[in-house]
């Protein structure tokens, strides 16, 4: 028997028996068993930068006053579908995002994100639909541009061997607007862009060792998340549409909670205000006052003195200036207007001084507690 054909069937056993041991890999099993699936990091809840700025405003903004999100949608009109394409490139659920920053903040957010099981149920006569409780103001927008910006690099290879370095970037811009449901008219506005950054870094070799030829590379790349980059442009943007409308020294310790190497918005009334009022930098939390208490003299401090036992410091800042039982204890059905009427007449300005009829006045007026 010839040696020739007998290593054919070894070197025929080797493969099949090699490829018999790869279904004991990750991801791969016997048509009859289930693959063991792979285990990664564990599941978080997401923080970002501007969580802390968003949570100092928690008891700032009355209760009272209701939140609610409406369309804001991707008018990037960027998508890929095609040859292995991921779809859109933008999340589709920013208005969500808004709606965990409202809550973060405090507010009173109402579910205007999905009716759908409102409205069944309304039909079904099973719901009474005057018992839903309106917006005061709502937020809308849209994610509105992604540019693609040509990126840069180098590469040196000395007796082929050499690295190499290149980098590019994504512009994402979007503007998010705060509306009076009761009016209509716009009270805040915000808008804010983002340069997502991504690279790429390695080292080649390739040689001739007698007559061989030996190759290798071995590199690395980086990018910002995307949705991640935008869901810290939406927590800004919420927390500079809900400042728009208070006065300076109810927002500017939180303010100052907003680190710039995250973000930062300079070009705005709230910016302004703060450089007008020319206030303090925030000062430490002495011994005294740690473990959440707040300072006798802060605003939050005093209304909080002045609640009644057992109402939050922002429902008795309201129930004072509307003469009106709390929210808690008010059906939705029986509100109207007149829980609002100290919004009316004259009103601080925007940075804290003088007099202002405007709309957006009248919202600052009743976004501050009393």
């Amino acid at each position: 028997m010839s040696l020739k054909p007998a290593g054919k069937l070894c070197a025929a056993l080797l493969v099949v028996s090699t490829l018999a041991g790869c279904a004991g890999a990750p991801g791969m099993a016997s048509s009859t068993s289930n693959a063991v699936l792979v285990e990664g990091p564990p599941i978080s809840d997401i923080v970002t930068p501007f969580d802390e700025a968003l949570a100092c405003l928690n008891g700032r903004i009355q209760r009272r006053l209701v939140f609610s999100v409406g369309a804001v949608v991707d008018q990037t009109g960027k998508e890929s579908f095609t040859d292995g394409g991921v779809g859109k490139f933008i999340t589709q659920g920013a208005g969500d995002m808004i709606q965990s920053a409202l809550f973060k903040a405090g507010t009173t957010v109402v579910n205007r994100r999905d009716p759908r099981v409102m409205t069944v149920e309304a039909e079904w006569r099973i719901r009474d639909t005057s018992r839903q409780v309106p917006s005061n103001f709502y937020i809308t927008g849209s994610i509105n541009s992604l540019d693609f910006i040509p990126g840069s690099g180098a590469e040196v290879e000395v007796a082929g061997i050499g690295p190499r370095y290149r980098q590019n970037r994504l512009l994402i811009g979007m503007d998010l607007a705060m509306t009076d449901a009761n009016t209509g008219v716009i009270v805040a506005n915000v808008p804010l862009q983002k340069q997502i950054f991504a690279s790429e870094a390695g080292i080649g070799l390739g040689r001739f060792f007698s007559e061989t030829l030996v190759s290798g590379d071995i590199g690395g790349r980086e990018r910002e998340a995307i949705h991640f980059a935008l869901r810290q442009m939406v927590n800004l943007a919420t927390f500079e549409l809900l400042t728009q409308v208070m006065g300076v020294g109810e927002y500017a310790e939180c303010r100052s909670h907003i680190d710039r190497a995250h973000g930062y918005v300079d070009n705005t009334k709230t910016a302004k205000a703060i450089a007008d009022a020319k206030l303090p930098p925030r000062r430490a939390v002495s011994p005294a006052n740690a473990g959440g208490r707040l300072p006798a003299t802060s605003p939050a401090a005093q209304r909080a003195a002045a609640a009644p036992p057992g109402m939050p410091a922002s429902q008795a800042g309201m129930a004072r200036s509307s003469g009106t039982t709390p929210a808690s204890t008010t059906p939705a059905s029986a509100q109207g207007d007149d829980d609002f009427k100290s919004a009316s007449g004259n009103f601080p300005g925007a940075n804290g001084t003088g007099t202002d009829t405007s709309a957006q006045a009248k919202a600052q007026a009743i976004l501050q507690a009393n």
